[in-house]
């Protein structure tokens, strides 16, 4: 599975990406700062990371996904689908590395993962969780479409501001998406 957007290209985390996924997201105090756990991980926590997502990836066909730059090539950070907690809700994750963030990457990332899940998975509803502080992550949800429904303490061991879209409610946009499958 790939998917192209006009700047981005998303495909399954796989073993060569992990010391680009630990240097972009895991080792980075800033960027984990609105990451469960809060605290810098690891490179063996981020292989834990990353072998989950791709154990999710091969049980539901989707999963937290690669954020590669099309131009450069670059691993920006991850964007996709998880069930938080191993509860059925499904989770619309983004954390993008530093250097990428507030440029819109995250929202053109976030709305074909979006598509990907109402029109290929056939996902009936999707959630989005950020810590109060993150306003920025609550200010992508409201641009893709997202509706805040209040805080939750169900996930993460923690209180977060819960977002939410449904495929009823969703808009597809004529933003530039192409999914390849192998």
């Amino acid at each position: 599975m790939l998917i192209e957007t006009e700047h981005l290209k998303l495909r399954p985390l796989v073993p060569a990406d992990l010391d680009d996924y630990h240097t972009q997201i895991y080792s980075d105090p800033d960027v984990m700062t609105y990451i469960a756990g809060r605290m810098t991980r690891s490179r063996e926590r981020t292989n834990d990371v990353l072998q989950f997502a791709i154990r999710h990836q091969q049980m539901y066909g989707y999963s937290l996904w690669a954020v590669v730059d099309r131009a450069s090539n670059s691993f920006i950070g991850h964007c996709g689908l998880i069930h938080p907690n191993d509860l059925p809700d499904i989770e619309l994750v983004c954390a993008l590395g530093k250097s990428y963030q507030a440029q819109g990457i995250g929202p053109e990332a976030a709305v074909a993962t979006l598509r990907y899940g109402f029109e290929t998975a056939g996902l009936e509803t999707i959630i989005g969780l950020a810590y109060p502080e993150n306003i920025p992550s609550q200010r992508g949800m409201g641009k893709i479409g997202m509706t805040h429904l209040g805080t939750t303490d169900r996930f993460y061991n923690a209180t977060l501001v819960c977002y939410q879209i449904t495929r009823a409610g969703w808009q597809p946009t004529d933003a530039v998406y192409h999914l390849t499958t192998e």
